[in-house]
């Protein structure tokens, strides 16, 4: 274990963009898997592996944007005040949060063939929801984020924490408990 901490130290490191492609591509698939298995209660051989590797392919793409979007928020600062580390979480909750979880939701749909008035129909019923749960649940951790955990790590801290969330996400963008009622 020590010597894979050791790897993912220096390749983290030395390729960031990479590294949390891979990972949050990995988190999202489980997390698709866990929504699949745990949330919507499938049984094995009733696992979508279609929609699971659609899920993994938008952890993808949002993996090397979280890279990114956390450079440019170090830009409002890198000392652990309160004043920036504040700046920071109300940036990225009023900036990011809204926007990676609304392209998020609509991917998967557009992945999953759906039209846009069917896309629309699962914004209007769950997005405001996915919204409030998010800032019940990411402020906090972007405080821990920011204010410990080194920038090479904040994607990691993220996608770790959003294994749960992803499995909220997946559930709640095939249409979260109306999905489960139909």
């Amino acid at each position: 274990m020590a010597s894979f901490l050791k790897w993912y130290r220096v390749y983290s490191h030395t390729y960031p963009i990479r590294t949390n492609l891979v990972q949050t591509g990995l988190l999202f698939g489980l997390g698709d898997l866990m929504a699949q298995s745990a949330v919507e209660k499938r049984k094995p051989d009733e696992i979508d592996w279609l929609r699971t590797v659609r899920y993994a392919s938008i952890g993808c793409a949002v993996g090397p944007t979280l890279t990114m979007w956390y450079k440019t928020l170090d830009r409002l600062g890198t000392k652990n005040t309160i004043p920036i580390v504040a700046k920071k979480i109300l940036v990225d909750q009023m900036i990011a949060s809204p926007i990676i979880n609304g392209a998020v939701m609509i991917m998967s749909r557009v992945f999953s063939g759906d039209k846009w008035p069917q896309i629309q129909n699962k914004l209007e019923d769950n997005y405001v929801k996915v919204m409030l749960t998010s800032y019940l649940i990411w402020p906090a951790v972007q405080t821990f984020n920011f204010t410990i955990v080194p920038q090479q790590y904040r994607v990691l801290t993220v996608q770790i924490v959003s294994l749960a969330w992803n499995t909220y996400l997946s559930f709640m963008s095939v249409g979260g408990e109306k999905s489960k009622q139909s």
